[in-house]
């Protein structure tokens, strides 16, 4: 499956959002979500003090975390809640490449990393992709499907 006909080597660096928005591991929830609505971003990308990538908060990773077991975002750490060792792409990396990650993760936000320092350059989501190439949407949503099939599959098998 391809990009949209002419987009075929356009690069993650091409469509990422750049420079991330960053938080450590050791900020509050509370704090994260101010910087996410002051941003207006759906994540931030967490890292250490030498600025290597942690993990990624989500809105959803504050939804379904904190919210909705009534925790108090003031005292849970972002540290606490991130996805750890997320899945990411490299500024040379094809946005099929992004878009297929997406699609088997069902993720929606993948932090962009320099190759030559592995540090992070940029953030890629979804609606990069979509904006970029419309029909890439159906790209991930396949994927999506087929791996739902997948796990289906699996269970009823065991």
């Amino acid at each position: 499956m391809g990009l949209e006909e002419g987009y075929d080597d356009v690069l993650v660096r091409d469509i990422m959002s750049s420079p991330p928005i960053t938080t450590l591991p050791m900020t509050s929830v509370k704090e994260a979500a101010k910087i996410m609505l002051e941003n207006r971003v759906g994540s931030l990308i967490v890292v250490n003090e030498r600025n290597t990538l942690l993990g990624i908060l989500t809105k959803t990773d504050i939804i379904r975390e904190v919210v909705a077991k009534g925790l108090d975002p003031e005292s849970v750490r972002v540290g606490d809640i991130m996805t750890r060792n997320p899945y990411y792409v490299y500024t040379d990396d094809s946005v099929e490449r992004a878009a297929s990650l997406m699609g088997e993760h069902n993720i929606g936000h993948l932090p962009v990393l320099d190759p030559e320092t592995e540090k992070p350059v940029g953030i890629v989501t979804k609606t990069d992709i979509v904006k970029l190439a419309p029909n890439y949407i159906n790209v991930i949503y396949s994927l999506k499907q087929e791996i739902d099939r997948r796990e289906r599959l699996k269970r009823i098998r065991k």
